[in-house]
């Protein structure tokens, strides 16, 4: 089974990398013969970084100190590939994550490939090698899931999430499942909504897990609050992206308070 997957995960980044590689190349010999201006690209690359003071998700703190978060990703036409990676400054926590999406109109399907060797300082799995994809062993948690985004007159967000193969095993919640090692699927539902103050925007949010697993001990909220974005201007010509969340956990009866500058 894990050869399956790994080899079924080479073959979706491939396939997709290709697809706009191809098309570069395509637009570079059709232009052959004079300068061509990179803005008329299909392929488009994003590059960036958040500075964050913690990094929060899904209504957890991980690495419990200020983390780096860079991204890299290629889109072309519907399809994306990417990367993106907490690390946290504590050394404590380090994640790194693949993934790939496709959208049609509002609704985008994406497959992730976290992986996430280290957590409090510690393997986080019997073995933390990148290109082990033993299901008993690995360090890699997969996750399917399903996101729908409206438009600007009803700007409400969905998501969806299942871990499917991994690490998502041994969470001390079922005696049975840990001790075969097997994959509890943790789930993860999300639904947000987008408004404008003036020239800024805001998330509001909830989060909700129906098991146990990877978000808590049961089934329950797990992911509640509020994300603040504006622009800071610093000079005439540098303004930089800010945001502020204000995250509750009900489960866990926990909250945070993160602020993070985008570069």
């Amino acid at each position: 089974m894990d050869k399956f997957v790994k080899t079924s995960l080479h073959l979706v980044f491939a396939l997709l990398l290709f697809s706009a590689a191809s098309a570069q190349q395509n637009n570079s010999v059709n232009d052959s013969l004079k300068v061509k201006d990179s803005t008329d690209s299909k392929v488009k690359l994003n590059i960036g970084t958040d500075i964050m003071s913690r990094f929060i998700w899904r209504g957890s703190d991980y690495g419990n100190s200020p983390s780096i978060e860079p991204t890299l990703s290629l889109s072309l036409s519907n399809f994306e590939v990417g990367c993106w990676s907490s690390i946290a400054t504590s050394s404590f926590y380090k994640e790194i994550d693949m993934y790939a999406k496709y959208t049609y109109k509002s609704v985008s399907f994406l497959f992730t490939d976290y992986y996430v060797p280290l957590v409090n300082n510690t393997p986080a799995s019997p073995d933390i090698r990148y290109f082990n994809y033993d299901d008993k062993k690995t360090a890699h948690y997969f996750e399917g899931s399903l996101i729908y985004k409206g438009g600007n007159n009803f700007p409400l967000w969905l998501l969806g999430g299942i871990f499917l193969y991994g690490n998502d095993k041994r969470w001390g919640y079922n005696v049975q499942k840990d001790s075969l090692c097997k994959t509890y699927y943790s789930s993860y539902l999300e639904a947000g909504y987008t408004f404008n103050i003036k020239e800024n925007s805001a998330d509001l949010f909830v989060g909700f897990t129906p098991s146990a697993g990877a978000y808590g001990n049961t089934m329950g909220v797990v992911n509640i609050g509020i994300t603040g974005y504006r622009k800071i201007r610093f000079s005439k010509d540098l303004e930089l992206p800010v945001k502020a969340s204000l995250i509750f956990n009900p489960q866990k009866s926990d909250i945070f308070f993160a602020f993070g500058i985008t570069l």
